[in-house]
């Protein structure tokens, strides 16, 4: 499987370490190594590749640390029965942190999370109620002292994701809104001001009056409107930055 006509090809880029890693997560992809198999040594790594057992090593040492794969001393280093899903996950994070996915992550939301407030509104409780009316208000003492930040919006967004009883989809919008906040803050931040933070917590209000009266259609249409209105915000901020 390994020679000099097989799947691994000896590394003539500068950085070893990037192309060790990048070829070694490809033979994973393409089923040359799969999940449980247990990879060839550093010494016929080393050999395979053409770089020093040094470059092996780390690329090892930095799939090992992200799950794809897993070393146990005296046995030797296995590809990991989650190598696959863990390969998507890193594969879906740098995508994501590419600025020209700003609007399909948006897009995204559009459709996920009109659909939770949905079932926010048909599975919230008394206490969920109150946890909502609290953040809400966090939002308006936070406007009054002219401290708002994004974060305080997005925690009104991540309690409904809860409520929605739904973990998958709420983990994963989670993760989606965790990168836009860090890849938009700043513009975000400067086009976040009082009359914008005043429609926000005034929709977020409404949003809230809808799941305490179960009127999931209704808050289902709001959640849309909201979240466009956000998206054309930011972009219309981006385009002035031009």
């Amino acid at each position: 499987m390994i020679n000099s006509e097989g799947p691994i090809k000896p590394i003539k880029k500068k950085n070893f370490f990037e192309e060790v890693t990048e070829q070694i997560l490809k033979l994973i992809k393409e089923g040359t190594f799969k999940p449980g198999d247990k990879l060839p040594g550093e010494v016929k790594l080393s050999e395979s590749f053409s770089v020093s057992r040094n470059s092996i090593r780390e690329s090892l040492k930095a799939l090992e640390l992200t799950g794809v794969l897993n070393s146990w001393p005296g046995k030797g280093t296995f590809v990991s029965k989650s190598a696959l899903l863990n390969i998507r996950n890193m594969e879906l994070i740098e995508l994501i942190k590419e600025k020209s996915t700003f609007k399909e992550l948006m897009d995204v939301r559009l459709l996920i999370e009109p659909e939770l407030a949905y079932m926010a509104a048909k599975n919230a409780t008394k206490e969920d109620i109150e946890k909502l009316y609290e953040i809400v208000k966090v939002g308006r003492d936070a406007r009054e002292a002219k401290e708002y930040v994004i974060n305080i919006g997005m925690k009104f967004h991540t309690l409904i994701y809860e409520i929605s009883g739904n973990k998958i989809l709420a983990n994963f919008i989670n993760s989606i809104t965790d990168y836009l906040i860090a890849q938009r803050e700043v513009i975000m931040m400067k086009h976040l001001d009082q009359y914008i933070v005043e429609v926000e917590l005034h929709e977020h209000i409404a949003m809230l009056e809808c799941i305490e009266k179960g009127e999931s259609e209704k808050v289902k249409k709001m959640m849309y409107d909201h979240i466009k209105n956000s998206t054309q915000i930011v972009m219309d901020g981006e385009n002035e930055t031009k």
